[in-house]
């Protein structure tokens, strides 16, 4: 099999005190190869050790299970970890190590990660001189670098992103661990040539994992898969010499307020975090040598006005190529689960577009038919009755002058928004989704969703109906 990257080795110790080891290239790989091919230049060494050192932590996320507790939740890991690298030096100082480290931190809810950086006696140091001498093949025009999962999000922010500025030089990032996904991500990718005929340059990278535990013993939550992802794009943004890299999250998504109780830490993705970014933008622009950022341009956005762009566009079919679910992909007929967290909030925000989904993209569905309703199990109508919930909590921004606790802890607390910042554009959007959720319960009565009982009648007195339901 053809290398795809450099040769090198990684060890790391758990909570259980057992050291394991990994090497590039018989154990896992991500594809350096095709990031070089595309800049026609080898990577300098402190941006191929960005590569290294995120592969493997998504490597050890993977295989490192979380112990639970007794009450079910999981305990945060505290892991050791060694890494070959060609610059040591540069990622054992204090500051690049600290940055590291919190970013690492926050992002996965671990306790902590302690790195020890070995040198890479075996890769040869290539000149940096090849970096300094990349031709921009774009001209004068910057291109726009995004972070592109395949998922409604990024679909929708994309052609957000082309209808604003037509002709401008787009260069989507995608980071796929299954061939579905690579798959996918290229259907859409022609979907929105062929109707915008879009400047397109995408880089596509494989993280493969070769050997090792298998799937089932693996570590669910993977939360560092994140932290890939935004390496791989900050690379990309640094060697094309682009500052910005842009983010295809809802303000929704990026708050991303918790569900239930508990959901904090490694039950609660923070891949599109604000404080996340921030942290992500420090540690990259050390390694680039030049100011990197993370931007989420659609931060004051629900899901719902997102989509709605592909369905003013007439690309309600792309909308529904794409997918979301936790769970995907579902061993069976259906793809997608219809009840997680990200199936519920996708057909929410499909609802809100006005764009009908086909028969059979759920395994169940709450807002379908209500006999088909009616059959969902009544555990897997709990993140729905979840969700119903925290409509009812965002009821009181109506009535209060100031933010309710829960959602000032959430906000401040946890880096969303800085002391002293204004709460009020962040008070508009949870009005419009809240908003939004008490159309689709309006309706659902109608329908005879038997969940939309839930919500209070005096929530749903008021709103409107919907144009279109799922299927």
């Amino acid at each position: 099999m053809k290398a795809l990257g450099p040769n090198y080795r990684i060890s790391f110790v758990g909570e259980d005190g057992r050291q394991s080891e990994r090497i590039s290239g018989r154990h896992f790989r991500l594809d350096h190869r095709c990031l070089s091919e595309f800049f026609y230049s080898k990577l300098p060494p402190l941006l191929d050790d960005l590569l290294r050192i995120s592969t493997s932590v998504y490597v050890i996320d993977r295989l490192m299970k979380r112990c639970q507790k007794e009450n079910g939740r999981t305990w945060p890991r505290r892991l050791r970890v060694s890494v070959e690298v060609l610059e040591p030096e540069f990622w054992s100082s204090k500051q690049v190590c600290m940055a590291l480290t919190s970013c690492l931190e926050f992002v996965s809810g671990d306790c902590c990660w302690e790195f020890q950086f070995e040198k890479d006696c075996r890769t040869q140091i290539d000149d940096e001189k090849a970096f300094l001498e990349y031709t921009n093949p774009f001209g004068s025009d910057e291109p726009l670098v995004c972070l592109y999962s395949g998922g409604l999000d990024s679909a929708a922010g994309l052609v957000r992103r082309i209808t604003a500025c037509p002709g401008r030089p787009i260069i989507p990032v995608t980071v796929w661990h299954q061939s579905r996904q690579r798959k996918l991500v290229r259907q859409q990718f022609q979907a929105i040539k062929h109707k915008y005929r879009a400047d397109f340059s995408p880089v596509i990278v494989k993280a493969l994992m070769v050997s090792g535990s298998k799937a089932q013993k693996e570590e669910r939550s993977q939360r560092c898969r994140s932290f890939l992802f935004t390496a791989v794009g900050g690379v990309v943004a640094a060697m094309q010499g682009t500052q910005t890299v842009e983010v295809f999250e809802s303000g929704i998504g990026a708050i991303n307020l918790p569900l239930m109780a508990g959901m904090v830490g490694s039950k609660a993705t923070r891949s599109s975090h604000p404080k996340f970014l921030r942290l992500m933008s420090s540690l990259v622009t050390l390694a680039a040598g030049r100011k990197i950022n993370y931007h989420l341009p659609f931060m004051d956005q629900t899901k719902g006005e997102m989509v709605k762009a592909l369905a003013e566009t007439g690309l309600e079919k792309l909308a529904c190529a794409t997918m979301s679910c936790v769970h995907y992909p579902l061993r069976e007929r259906n793809k997608q689960c219809g009840i997680c967290p990200a199936c519920i909030l996708r057909q929410q925000a499909m609802i809100v577009a006005g764009i009908r989904e086909p028969r059979g993209t759920y395994k169940y569905n709450p807002f379908g038919p209500s006999r088909l309703v009616d059959r969902i199990p009544e555990k897997g109508l709990r993140f729905l009755k979840a969700f119903l919930m925290q409509v009812a909590h965002l009821s009181v921004l109506d009535t209060q002058a100031d933010l309710p606790r829960r959602l000032r802890r959430h906000l401040f607390g946890s880096g969303i928004m800085g002391h002293g910042e204004s709460p009020h554009l962040v008070i508009e959007l949870l009005r419009q989704y809240r908003d939004e959720w008490l159309t689709i319960a309006a309706e659902g009565k109608k329908r005879g969703w038997h969940w939309a009982s839930l919500l209070s009648p005096t929530m749903v007195a008021n709103q409107g109906g919907l144009t279109h339901a799922s299927a």
